[in-house]
């Protein structure tokens, strides 16, 4: 599959969960290539997952990728690479965001690094249409 079509999947996985994806350029001097930032937030009761629009398309493939593997997506079917792309960003995904309502827990921050470069290769490889 490609990864623009991939990138499409995950957007619309989170469009049947009820979440807003967002892609949005954020400041520079916030977010670089070698850390970008973005992921799930809730706004004013409604969930959004923010994407730097500036960084590169396997950046914002994990960035939602990995807002995704902190929501309960048993009850939607999604396609098999879909559901394993989100699998693969579980792994370092951060605890489940609280419910509108529920407190909130601040998580510890991951580790740096280029964790996209590293689960995304089996996205590019062994996941590609006939």
């Amino acid at each position: 599959m490609e990864l623009s079509r991939l990138l499409d999947e995950l957007t619309l996985a989170a469009d049947k969960v009820g979440i807003a994806v967002r892609m949005e350029a954020f400041d520079p001097h916030l977010s670089d290539a070698r850390n970008p930032r973005g992921g799930l937030c809730t706004v004013l009761g409604r969930r959004i997952i923010l994407v730097d629009a500036n960084a590169s398309l396997p950046d914002r493939i994990a960035t939602v990728a990995a807002a995704l593997a902190r929501v309960d997506l048993e009850s939607v079917f999604l396609p098999p690479i879909v559901r394993a792309t989100i699998g693969a960003h579980a792994r370092g995904a951060r605890p489940r965001v609280a419910a509108p309502g529920e407190p909130a827990r601040l998580p510890a921050r991951p580790a740096r690094g280029g964790k996209a470069a590293k689960l995304l290769p089996l996205a590019r490889t062994k996941w590609r249409d006939a």
